[in-house]
């Protein structure tokens, strides 16, 4: 069946303002496609229509299929993500953060926005050794929610 809806003459009226703005928006950028641009401008004007996020969710995959998740600011820095996981490992151990499809994470104070990781995350966690327990806190365990 087909639903006829109906709308207001007020959805589909554009206004002065309206065709004024759009003019503007493509006389700039007519202009900008115009002039020789270095790639730092051509970045900084692909930023200019990106949403600003305040916060980040990270989600850390451990080897046994285990989620653990964290919101971080977006000004934080990979390091606190380093620190969220050892505060919730149950023994010390070694291990790094691997991003799919890119390098392993390095433990410094990169920001998690310039890391890519903004509005969120997914990173799996490596180690050496295969441990035949989950590597969370008997804490974080008791807490484990499907999701």
């Amino acid at each position: 069946q087909i639903r006829h809806l109906q709308m207001s003459v007020l959805y589909s009226r554009v206004t002065k303002e309206d065709l004024m703005s759009e003019q503007k928006r493509r006389a700039d950028e007519a202009e900008r496609g115009e002039m020789m641009r270095t790639k730092a401008m051509r970045d900084k004007d692909a930023g200019v229509g990106m949403r600003i996020y305040h916060y980040t969710i990270i989600r850390i995959r451990f080897p046994d299929g285990l989620l653990l998740q964290g919101t971080f600011s977006a000004h934080d820095t990979v390091e606190s993500i380093f620190k969220l996981v050892e505060s919730s490992l149950r023994h010390p151990v070694t291990f790094t953060l691997i991003t799919p499809g890119c390098p392993a994470l390095k433990r410094d104070s990169t920001l998690l926005k310039a890391a890519g990781l903004v509005p969120s995350g997914l990173l799996n966690l490596s180690t050496s050794d295969r441990p035949e327990f989950t590597l969370l806190s008997d804490e974080l365990v008791c807490k484990l929610s499907d999701l």
